[in-house]
């Protein structure tokens, strides 16, 4: 059996107040079941190289973190073998108006971009590791209930488990979680990739490099 775990992050926003973000990003890790419990300490880990006023902070940010921590706990994920990241994201000046205009659209199109990412990263990553529709799968996503609360439509659990049976595999066993990511490590992992991303399309320091020379990054796309 195949058992996959996708967790999901965002970067900046999707508001179009003038104090709103340039870019939207939203990023992805996928790793199998073998690396999670590695994966899940990384964030403790971090905390060791912090001082003693930092240590016992309740989570780790990435936008409030230094280079040192940033760096650590991307090379850490990226000892996990089967890590990969992830990432689409939105220049918001080239958004629609009927998106900006329309507040009823944000669920709409935050949901289309979720799609996007977790279904074209996940028939790469089934690519990557030779999976054929005759194995057994298990797909777990975990998301940041802080986020996805504000768009959230009631059915959002069944509405990634839809796009991802439809597109993948009518077999697949999907479960999604809505964690705080206080409590949820691997979420606090995802901060800081798609944190990393988002760097990049600033032109700051590239936290990345490293996964895409050794072909781990499955995707970094523009949707527009």
């Amino acid at each position: 059996m195949t058992h996959l775990y996708i967790v999901l992050d965002e970067a900046g926003d999707l508001g179009f107040s003038a104090g709103s973000s340039q870019y939207f990003v939203m990023g992805a890790i996928i790793l199998k079941a073998d690396d999670v419990k590695k994966a899940r300490r990384i964030p403790k880990k971090a905390r060791g190289k912090l001082g003693k006023k930092k240590k016992d902070i309740p989570e780790l940010k990435a936008s409030k973190s230094d280079d040192k921590i940033r760096r650590f706990i991307l090379n850490e994920l990226f000892k996990c073998p089967s890590a990969h990241i992830a990432a689409v994201y939105v220049n918001k000046k080239n958004t629609y108006d009927y998106i900006k205009n329309n507040r009823s659209q944000k669920a709409t199109h935050y949901n289309y971009i979720a799609r996007v990412l977790i279904v074209d990263s996940l028939k790469l990553y089934l690519g990557r590791i030779g999976y054929t529709p005759d194995k057994a799968l298990t797909v777990e996503v975990y998301l940041d209930h802080y986020h996805t609360t504000k768009f959230r439509k009631k059915n959002l659990e069944e509405y990634i488990q839809k796009m991802i049976t439809e597109a993948i595999l009518y077999g697949v066993k999907v479960t999604v979680h809505q964690k705080d990511s206080r409590a949820e490590p691997l979420i606090q992992v995802a901060d800081f990739v798609v944190n990393a991303f988002y760097r990049r399309l600033d032109g700051r320091e590239d936290f990345i490099k490293k996964f895409e020379d050794a072909g781990k990054v499955l995707k970094f796309k523009q949707i527009y």
